[in-house]
């Protein structure tokens, strides 16, 4: 399927109490990056700021569609699919680099004068990557639910799962089997996230994203660690996010890497795993408005 149901999500924003207006969902876009891959984005209306949204690993763009919905007055949110998910192109290989340098490809295809740039687990890490580079067109930073030392071994389960799915008849099926590996999750919610990573083939339902290889887990990492040395360099405000339920990732590290950041902050997020930007939109777009609010404030005082 092109992208999850419309009528599922509006079910999902009223029961979070999200305003769910049709004329404000967002526009398919494309482009190219600048070795000629393919790049799927999604392009939420709103305003005055822009938000750029970097999804974790196997997951794609729509995972920010409650999030989006939450701050359609504070930002016109860009959500991307990374290359080797979603509708994005594929490659032989991955690497950090290689995303970061495709997120610096969108904003000189955007056009954009500053952006807040937020990425969650895998997409924080090319966040971080990519915050170097753009120096003061960055406004804000924001890293949901990862640092430079995450315990990797509290996602062996749901990567196990992930590695192990093979086609299937009907997504309702894949659904039932993930709610056993995260019970915790609203069904209504997972149904949602894998009819947008899933797309009909002959066998079956199949991932979008590229599964033809094993993820190259060290590289992310030892570029998770590297974060560490970034973090003094980033001059604009950032905020560390962590889901309160997540084993990604200590409280006490939150606050360490936070705290590594010339204008760092952490905030917890009650009741939300892993996949903060899902399990709690609300309390997530709330963290978000107020580092975006101090980005345009530091703007508007000069720095």
């Amino acid at each position: 399927m092109e992208r999850p149901s419309t009528d599922l999500l509006r079910r999902l924003a009223q029961q979070r109490e999200i305003a769910f207006r049709p004329g404000r969902l967002p526009t398919s876009r494309w482009m190219r990056a600048s070795d000629g891959v393919k790049l799927h984005y999604l392009d939420w209306p709103g305003g005055p700021s822009t938000l750029v949204l970097l999804h974790g690993g196997a997951l794609s763009a729509h995972t920010f569609d409650l999030l989006a919905l939450a701050l359609d007055r504070d930002a016109r949110c860009i959500a991307v699919d990374l290359r080797g998910h979603g509708r994005s192109g594929w490659l032989e290989t991955y690497s950090v680099e290689r995303w970061a340098s495709d997120i610096l490809d969108l904003l000189d295809h955007l056009g954009e004068g500053e952006v807040n740039l937020a990425g969650m687990s895998l997409g924080g890490c090319i966040a971080g990557h990519a915050a170097t580079a753009l120096g003061a067109q960055l406004a804000s930073l924001t890293f949901i639910d990862v640092g430079p030392r995450v315990n990797f071994a509290s996602t062996s389960r749901m990567r196990a799962f992930i590695g192990a799915v093979r086609p299937v008849r009907q997504v309702d099926d894949l659904v039932r089997d993930a709610l056993a590996i995260s019970p915790r999750t609203d069904p209504d919610l997972m149904l949602y996230r894998y009819q947008a990573l899933l797309k009909s083939g002959p066998g079956g339902f199949v991932w979008k994203a590229d599964r033809r290889r094993p993820t190259d887990f060290p590289h992310i990492l030892d570029k998770l660690a590297h974060l560490d040395a970034i973090a003094p360099l980033i001059a604009c405000p950032v905020l560390v996010v962590k889901g309160e339920r997540s084993k990604v990732m200590t409280q006490r590290e939150a606050k360490r890497f936070a705290g590594l950041f010339p204008q760092g902050r952490c905030v917890v997020i009650p009741g939300a795993g892993h996949n903060v930007q899902e399990d709690q939109p609300v309390a997530l777009a709330a963290a978000l408005r107020t580092t975006i609010s101090h980005a345009s404030a530091r703007r508007g005082a000069g720095r």
